[in-house]
């Protein structure tokens, strides 16, 4: 695995990228895993369309996260993904959930948005398996855009302020591109 290297942005926000976090033959093998063993759904959006993609969570007992007026209530954790949160942790946060986004085609997609929801945890660990596609991320103020090709297997940190300064968005392709999933780990806060 590559060593760390965090980039520093501006307001405070931390971005660490580690793109062999899972070999080859660990990615294709978690990718049939999730394919098979995760409870996939597709949420409806804003004005009674379907998300183009499709849903699943994974988390601690009565762990629920909502966003969007969606509502992921996590099922058991499945033993791969445990082992790839405590690998995680080793590198920074801690995480209790794991949303799953599962992208079929290029037409399939996330829009602009900041995961800022108040019991959100500040550190969001984004793991992907499956096809490259292009990851964006955009300042807020200044309205820079990184582009950044997520592969199989690719590990993406965003640290700091990241979710109060910048937006991510996965963007729909006409490239014929095969299936991709991304395991979003974060910490979800109880809120009493």
């Amino acid at each position: 695995m590559t060593e760390p290297q965090w980039l520093e942005l501006n307001d405070e926000s931390r971005l660490l990228t580690i793109p062999d976090f899972l070999s080859w033959q660990e990615s294709a093998a978690l990718l049939k895993t999730l394919q098979e063993g995760c409870r996939w759904e597709q949420k409806p959006a804003v004005f009674g369309h379907l998300q183009p993609r499709l849903t699943a969570a994974c988390g601690d007992p009565g762990l629920t996260y909502r966003y969007s007026r969606t509502q992921h209530q996590a099922d058991a954790w499945l033993p791969q993904l445990l082992e790839i949160r405590e690998r995680l942790e080793q590198i920074c946060g801690r995480y209790n959930f794991c949303l799953l986004n599962r992208y079929r085609n290029g037409q399939d997609s996330m829009g602009w948005h900041a995961d800022d929801e108040p019991e959100m945890g500040p550190v969001i660990a984004s793991l992907s398996v499956g096809a490259t596609r292009r990851f964006r991320l955009r300042h807020n103020s200044s309205r820079e855009v990184i582009n950044i090709p997520i592969s199989a297997g690719m590990l993406l940190i965003m640290a700091g302020k990241m979710q109060q300064y910048w937006q991510h968005d996965l963007p729909r392709t006409k490239v014929a591109v095969g299936e991709r999933i991304n395991l979003t780990f974060r910490e979800v806060i109880r809120i009493p």
